[in-house]
């Protein structure tokens, strides 16, 4: 028997922990703790974002690879024959068919594409087909059976086009040879809104509806002449888009009972879910490239327009997805809390709980602090670590008082009084260092008075400065960042917003992204361009990330509550405290997303 030595030129290594460089990739070791074979292998993949469409639309179709697609057709608010051209990074609006339609099929590559079938207003199938060139689109042969919402896969030169729907779900399938179509073998069911892959001797349909029976799970394989069946989806769905060969297909997207983001791996036999799926969970999108390289595009998120791109590949790195941990109780369960610090190093001060002491964390227990604060109160903004932090603003716990333009100052042991705010308010945000804070929104309004506030101070270390104004005015938002880079999430305008602003250490400026859950009475962690925003009012648990551009849903916290405190970074955030059917002294500790390699422990059958 030959043996790995004379195959490979070394011996299996014997190590402690499996490796974690990419280098391992189809490597073999024994890993001694654990008393086993081991191996990292690339057989899942992940999304990442690429350029946006310059046309968002959905009902499009696509054609080609990853890095040099073409998407056309679509719909609006019409039918559209844009046609642009991708080449891996951005995307170019290029010459429009000749006929404008959705709901169509297309197949071949960026510069022989092949598009056929789809809807012209008002709704009726056409047998339409055009052939494009790489520059120009010009009439070919039209379909035997006019139809929509159908699938395709092939070149422009051999393509094949199966199932789709005119007044009912259709089973035929059809093969071009560059000139015209023939009638192939029927589809063993009638079916439509499904996607397809591969080519035209060797085709794969798979998911679609067919009414009564709802979404389907149903994959079947062309050898040219007839349709067999191959293995189920995982998850049974419609208007779902496809790429890949008959034994490495791609199946990404879809509808249920809403816009999907899950993806699938087909490898002739079986699909396999990723682990993660689209960033962005749509319908109706276009796709491109192969199994291990995709592109999809386009498409419908809960009833909107999208031109989001986002590209597919697989590597021996498996994403690991966030999540939320139980930590230590506080020692004083309260609501309205400020926090500071970091994950293994936290502060918690103030809050509705009278006369709370500041608790200290060292990443697994609270710990009293002796000392309180010069001025008991909640509603506060915020800034700091552990041994350096600052508190301003807020409301007494009974009510009673007007809103504070306090501030006091933490050395690590004590807290002491330092110069108050220009404006006095609570339910504001803050962010930075003791040093060099800024405080902003707010309600200014004296209690149950609502005064929405777009102020902003920056403190020196000594003094409060009033500077450039939000956008917006907000209560009960949340902040994190620094003095010169901050970040203002969600609060009450009102109403209840999930706007995003940025701070350049001059002045606000709106972003177009909102966060997918608008919210009040929020916790965040993190910087401008990397942050973590989760929980919020009334008693939420979801949990987004921001990459400084865009809002990304994430695992939710396992309670969800409002007007917690928080402390850390986006990948290593606290939240605790806040309001869950009275005050909490709940802690969870964030873990943000990560890597691992995709291993495989070796046995023998």
């Amino acid at each position: 028997m030959t043996t790995y030595k004379e195959l490979f030129g070394k011996y299996v290594q014997n190590v402690a922990s499996d490796p974690t460089s990419t280098d391992a990739e189809g490597q073999i070791w024994y890993n001694s703790t654990t008393g086993a074979f081991r191996t990292a292998l690339g057989s899942f993949g992940a999304w990442s974002s690429g350029g946006n469409l310059n046309t968002a639309r959905v009902q499009l179709a696509g054609a080609g690879i990853q890095t040099s697609a073409l998407a056309f057709g679509g719909y609006t608010t019409a039918v559209t024959g844009a046609t642009e051209a991708y080449n891996g990074t951005s995307w170019t609006s290029v010459n429009s068919m000749g006929t404008a339609r959705s709901n169509l099929a297309g197949a071949g590559t960026q510069t022989a594409a092949l598009a056929f079938g789809g809807i012209i207003s008002p709704i009726a199938g056409v047998t339409n087909t055009e052939t494009y060139n790489g520059s120009t689109w010009t009439v070919g042969g039209n379909l035997g059976t006019a139809r929509y919402r159908l699938a395709g896969a092939g070149i422009n030169t051999a393509a094949l086009a199966f199932g789709g729907t005119t007044a009912t779900p259709q089973n035929s399938t059809e093969l071009y040879n560059g000139t015209s179509w023939t009638a192939g073998g029927n589809l063993v069911a009638g079916k439509f809104a499904l996607a397809g892959a591969g080519t035209q001797t060797a085709g794969l349909a798979f998911g679609g509806f067919n009414p009564p029976g709802g979404n389907l799970n149903v994959t079947e394989e062309y050898n040219g002449t007839s349709w067999s069946p191959g293995g189920n989806l995982n998850t049974a769905r419609r208007n779902l888009a496809g790429s890949g060969t008959q034994t490495a297909a791609l199946g990404f997207g879809g509808y249920i009972t809403s816009s999907q983001s899950a993806t699938e791996l087909y490898n002739g036999t079986a699909w396999t879910s990723n682990p993660t799926g689209l960033a962005t969970a749509r319908e109706y999108l276009g796709g491109a490239g192969t199994q291990t390289a995709g592109l999809a595009f386009g498409g419908q998120p809960s009833n909107t327009l999208s031109a989001a791109t986002e590209a597919f590949n697989v590597s021996v790195v498996v994403p690991v997805a966030g999540s939320w941990s139980s930590g230590g109780n506080l020692n004083t369960a309260r609501l309205g809390v400020s926090g500071a610090g970091t994950q293994t190093a936290g502060l918690g001060f103030g809050g509705y709980a009278p006369g709370g002491p500041t608790e200290l964390y060292n990443g697994t227990a609270w710990t009293n602090n002796p000392t309180g604060l010069g001025t008991a109160r909640g509603l506060s903004g915020s800034a700091g670590t552990q041994t350096a932090a600052l508190m301003f603003g807020g409301r007494a716990f009974d009510g009673s008082g007007p809103q504070l333009a306090n501030t006091e100052s933490w050395n690590g042991s004590t807290w002491s009084p330092v110069t108050s705010m220009g404006t006095s308010r609570y339910r504001l945000a803050g962010c930075g260092l003791q040093t060099a804070a800024l405080a902003f929104g707010g309600n200014t309004g004296v209690f149950p008075t609502v005064n929405a506030s777009t102020t902003t101070e920056s403190w020196s270390g000594s003094s409060w400065t009033t500077v450039a104004s939000m956008n917006t005015g907000r209560y009960g938002g949340t902040g994190c960042g620094s003095q010169t880079a901050a970040l203002s999430i969600g609060g009450n305008t009102p109403p209840v917003s999930g706007a995003t602003e940025l701070w350049n250490g001059t002045s606000w400026t709106s972003s177009p992204a909102s966060l997918n859950t608008a919210r009040t009475y929020l916790s965040s962690a993190g910087t401008q361009t990397a942050a973590v925003a989760f929980g919020g009012s009334p008693a939420i648990a979801a949990t987004e990330l921001w990459n400084g551009s865009s809002w990304t849903t994430m695992n939710s916290m396992a309670s969800g509550r409002s007007l917690m405190g928080s402390a850390g970074t986006q990948t290593a955030a606290l939240g605790f405290g806040g309001y869950l059917a009275g005050a909490s002294a709940l802690t969870e500790e964030w873990t943000g997303p990560s890597t691992t390699l995709n291993y495989k422990t070796l046995t023998t059958s």
